[in-house]
């Protein structure tokens, strides 16, 4: 017979240091909300489901971007290659919102949504906000996938794992 110990809370700390040790595709979230681009960098991408085509992101509430996606109707997921560590860093970063953070990048308008594509990432995934829900600290976008557009082949993601980017096979 097996006796089950006293459960022990997981601290912060504990499933901060634990989850470094999952690899994740490295992506940028693009939306447009009152006629200005916005973009972070995300690895909170999860394909839902097939039939549909359905596609989730986690944003954490305190980050800049959540309120924009929140009022926006659509999102995009530009995946990136593994030569784009650039694009991961400079949309993590904390710059101004809005047009300044695509200087110097050249993107170009969804035909879909309208949201910024970066013609240089593997593939971006245009999707339609189906439902909202919020998680803890967190807010799951479930999308309706609207588009696939494929730009690259041949080159393999950005990978981000134990608290660093790497290329896939690496």
């Amino acid at each position: 017979m097996v006796t089950a110990r006293p459960r022990v809370p997981v601290t912060a700390d504990e499933h901060r240091q634990a989850m470094r040790h999952l690899a994740t595709g490295v992506a940028v979230l693009t939306t447009c909300h009152d006629g200005l681009p916005h973009a972070m960098t995300l690895n909170t991408v999860l394909s839902v489901s097939t039939r549909p085509p359905t596609l989730l992101v986690s944003l954490g509430t305190q980050s800049r971007t959540h309120g924009i996606l929140h009022s926006a109707d659509c999102y995009t997921v530009n995946i990136l290659a593994s030569d784009q560590r650039h694009l991961a860093e400079r949309f993590a970063a904390k710059r101004p919102m809005g047009m300044s953070q695509f200087e110097g990048v050249a993107w170009q308008p969804s035909p879909i949504t309208g949201n910024p594509v970066l013609p240089d990432a593997l593939l971006a995934i245009d999707c339609r906000i189906g439902q909202r829900i919020p998680v803890a600290d967190h807010t799951l976008f479930v999308g309706d996938v609207l588009g696939v557009t494929p730009a690259r082949t041949g080159v393999p993601p950005l990978v981000f794992a134990c608290g660093g980017y790497e290329t896939e096979g690496r």
